[in-house]
């Protein structure tokens, strides 16, 4: 019993630090936090936004940390389910959360790296801009579901499928739109996309997955 006081104690503090860096966000850029969250309806933040976007743009940098905290809070979550029922500890969580963190931000520089090396960085920045606007949007989605499934319905197995769905499908739901985006110069490129598909996007989280397990 006492155990799974502490743990709702951790719980509770990544629940409230999350709350105030997505509230921080909303302060930095009240407008551009409004049209953030209609971001999974329209496309008009990506357009708007990206043309005065900046690689190290705070309003990005704080959503990200959000998205990295809920990340792994929902990886740990989902490997006490189904794996065995792990005592986590916050630097457990820290470092979880850091290896989240600096594995997208590698695959980040990455990107941006081969639209540099075939002179099309424009053409890279904006997919990158894309890709982290999803992943953040995913963050401030899963704060809510999280929160549910601790303090709402505990160890709920059907709550749990349905936000590991939701997620892959937001996830889905962004680098189709990327696609579409930039179809032609894809279609024209087909190969090259394919094994950029196998490299950058499947495999990190292939990686993910094994270090978790």
């Amino acid at each position: 019993m006492l155990r799974e006081v502490l743990f709702n104690d951790l719980y509770t503090t990544i629940i409230v630090v999350s709350l105030a860096i997505i509230v921080s966000a909303k302060l930095l850029n009240f407008n551009r936090f409004t049209d953030f969250l209609r971001l999974f309806g329209n496309s008009n933040y990506l357009r708007i936004y990206f043309k005065d976007h900046k690689f190290l743009d705070p309003f990005d940098i704080v959503l990200f940390i959000n998205f990295c905290i809920n990340g792994s809070l929902i990886g740990i979550l989902t490997y006490r389910h189904f794996v065995q029922n792990l005592e986590v500890a916050p630097l457990l969580f820290l470092k979880l959360a850091g290896i989240l963190g600096a594995g997208t931000l590698i695959k980040i520089l990455l990107e941006l790296g081969i639209g540099y090396l075939f002179n099309i960085p424009k053409l890279f920045h904006s997919y990158v801009f894309q890709q982290i606007s999803f992943l953040n949007f995913l963050g401030v989605v899963l704060l809510p579901l999280n929160s549910l499934l601790i303090f709402g319905v505990p160890n709920n197995h059907t709550l749990l499928v349905l936000i590991l769905v939701i997620s892959g499908l937001i996830l889905l739901i962004g680098l189709i739109k990327s696609i579409k985006t930039h179809q032609k110069l894809l279609i024209n490129n087909l190969f090259y996309f394919i094994l950029y598909l196998c490299t950058l996007e499947i495999g990190p989280y292939i990686l993910l997955c094994k270090l978790f397990s």
